[in-house]
């Protein structure tokens, strides 16, 4: 099964997740590295893209430049800036999100993410996957199989995507940058003990809202996940104890 990993500030954890999808699914092997085929739709060039299409699962394609990050043009910081923006002024996130493989298999499931540090995302049956960070760790878990994997934020993407304050520029590396009609879109490159190797993020935020919708993430195999999140709430605020990681439960 390919490592598959998310949010926003989940964004990264889906790739940390591969073990425990592919236990979930023992059967299932993976397949040459693919994007899901694009869905063709009626609207012309440069043409804001349909809700459905957006909640479809499919990748919602914004066209993006390589950038240098000791050069950045006027044009483009101000692209980042708005994506700082988004992310510094949410605290409390929660949401439906999508999941869709790059051997097309689709889950779903919710999530919760409670600025800084802490987020979880609970997989629908029959998955028993679950993700956690509790302000310091990361975990990792299948209900079923009754195991966990623990990592520290600080080894994974996380770090900065689930803090306070965050700055594209200064704390991540910025590969490619876009802004056309349909919306705005960064690609970033992370690399991590935890995801084994470097992996790209592309976030996308489909106008006229610019809300982040969708994300894709490349894989150090070149496996890639898009994630699709829907229903957002940002006011609900949700008790530190739905965050809490047992210990006691870690294997490795």
């Amino acid at each position: 099964m390919p490592v598959a990993r998310t949010v926003l500030a989940a964004l990264s954890l889906f790739m940390l997740a591969g073990t425990a999808l592919a236990q979930d699914d023992p059967a299932g092997t993976p397949t040459p590295p693919s994007r899901p085929p694009v869905q063709q739709t009626p609207t012309g060039a440069g043409d804001v893209p349909a809700p459905e299409f957006v909640a479809s699962g499919q990748p919602l394609e914004i066209d993006t430049h390589p950038i240098n990050p000791k050069g950045v043009s006027t044009a483009d910081k101000a692209t980042l800036d708005q994506i700082d923006t988004y992310f510094n002024n949410i605290k409390f996130f929660s949401g439906d999100f999508l999941q869709v493989g790059s051997d097309g298999k689709r889950v779903t499931g919710k999530f919760w993410v409670s600025k800084p540090g802490r987020m979880r995302f609970d997989y629908d049956p029959p998955s028993a996957l679950q993700l956690l960070a509790d302000g310091t760790s990361v975990a990792v878990r299948n209900r079923k199989l009754n195991t966990q994997s623990l990592y520290f934020i600080k080894q994974t993407p996380l770090r900065f995507l689930l803090a306070e304050k965050l700055d594209l520029i200064e704390d991540s590396k910025v590969l490619e940058v876009g802004s056309e009609q349909a919306g705005i879109s960064v690609v970033l490159e992370e690399g991590s003990a935890a995801s084994g190797g470097k992996s790209r993020i592309q976030l996308t935020f489909p106008a006229p809202s610019y809300d982040l919708k969708q994300w894709t993430i490349t894989d150090p195999q070149g496996y890639d996940t898009t994630v699709t999140i829907s229903g957002i709430d940002r006011k609900l605020q949700l008790p530190d104890r739905i965050f809490f990681i047992d210990q006691q439960k870690i294997l490795k």
